[in-house]
């Protein structure tokens, strides 16, 4: 869809950047003086000079071959080839390649004077030498810098403990190392029943209880004298921890404190009005005279009053909230539109009625295309419209806003 522009546009000397001309596959009919298009059947530019349409794509005046190319003209001079010269011994043209010709290559080009030899130095691996490699051994260099290769030995003791600076181990040997050392570390092992009786044995990654193991209690109970309740913490502080002795083998967190969650019931602090203002304490009780101090502010959420008509139209309340209905209420007292039949060119006008000169004026044909054409503000309640040439008889719906 295009958009009609119903007067002249000066650009005060700027660039028009990144266009492109109307591309038609013949001349426009009933052009003006000026007037240019490009053709897509013989891919040139025309203006019209109010008698005929004149090419202005322009012509390459020569080309010349330059060294191993060779120029040629078409009959009429609109097409430059330009050939590649090939002695067709060394080098050829096949289906448009330019390739070395089969064997055109010779021995000669190829002797010790023309090409450096490429060889294998004695210190060199070979073949042989690699068959000669003890079993589970590599070529490498293990002590940088530019040393010769060397065999390395593969070692796959999951201990590591033949490890050196000449080893290099497997990956099974690595994973084995590594699972041994984490498997040795304190580790997050489950929720735990303290209504049992007795107190837990590590099972992950490893079983047994090692030093650092924890769990959290998912059910209350007494154990060994000591009360748990949902939510505490269980610690092992030593390797192979007790089920049965407390003392020495176990620490816990919130030992004896019933603290309520979502779902544990349990004692809470009240928030202050300030605490609920600031609104980050996640542990403390809101009660309803907090809760409706919390007012909304454009920083924080909160409770909020919802602004009257006039409020909304007055402009100036920074407290209440509008409602989608009074916005769209107040908004329509910003806009005029109306239908304007235009048949020739000249000055419309067009009375808004708004008060201000503060406005935004569209203007649009019959098939809802929107159309440029000058406007001047008249007044606070006038704008005036003017079309340059003779416009298509149409009438133009405008529309003015002062938003």
């Amino acid at each position: 869809m295009s958009k009609k522009v119903l007067t002249s546009l000066d650009f005060s000397k700027n660039q028009i950047l990144n266009v492109a001309l109307q591309n038609l596959a013949t001349a426009p009919s009933s052009p003006v003086v000026g007037q240019i298009y490009y053709n897509t059947a013989d891919a040139r530019v025309y203006f019209w000079d109010s008698a005929a349409w004149i090419d202005m794509s322009g012509d390459i005046q020569d080309v010349l071959g330059g060294a191993g190319l060779t120029a040629s003209t078409s009959g009429n001079g609109d097409v430059i080839t330009l050939d590649v010269n090939v002695d067709s011994a060394s080098i050829e043209i096949s289906s448009d390649t330019l390739r070395i010709k089969d064997l055109g290559v010779t021995t000669a080009k190829l002797n010790d004077s023309a090409v450096t030899t490429v060889k294998i130095n004695a210190n060199a691996v070979t073949f042989a030498k690699l068959q000669q490699l003890a079993t589970m051994t590599v070529v490498g260099n293990v002590t940088g810098g530019t040393a010769d290769a060397a065999e390395v030995s593969v070692i796959t003791d999951g201990t590591l403990a033949t490890a050196s600076n000449t080893n290099i181990p497997t990956s099974t040997a690595v994973k084995t190392y590594v699972d041994a050392q984490i498997g040795a570390l304190g580790n997050l092992e489950g929720s735990w029943d303290a209504s049992a009786g007795t107190f837990p044995v590590g099972a992950a990654p490893v079983v047994g209880t090692k030093k650092g193991d924890y769990w959290y209690v998912s059910v209350a109970g007494t154990v060994n004298g000591v009360s748990f309740n949902i939510g505490d913490m269980l610690i092992a502080t030593v390797n192979s921890a007790s089920t049965t002795t407390y003392a020495n083998n176990w620490t816990s967190l919130e030992v004896n404190r019933d603290q309520a969650t979502t779902t544990v019931l349990g004692l809470v602090y009240l928030a202050t009005s300030a605490e609920v203002q600031t609104g980050t304490d996640s542990v403390k009780a809101i009660t309803p005279a907090t809760l409706s101090a919390r007012t909304a502010t454009e920083t924080r959420t909160g409770i909020a009053e919802i602004a009257t008509q006039t409020e909304t139209n007055t402009g100036t309340d920074d407290i209440t909230i509008v409602t989608p209905l009074k916005l769209k209420t107040n908004l329509a007292t910003y806009k005029y539109a109306t239908n304007l039949v235009v048949a020739a060119a000249g000055a419309q006008t067009v009375t808004h009625n708004l008060g201000t000169k503060d406005v935004f004026v569209q203007v649009s044909d019959s098939s809802d295309n929107e159309v440029l054409v000058d406007v001047v503000k008249t007044s606070t309640s006038v704008v005036t419209l003017t079309f340059a040439g003779t416009p298509v008889a149409d009438t133009y719906r405008v529309v003015v806003s002062s938003l």
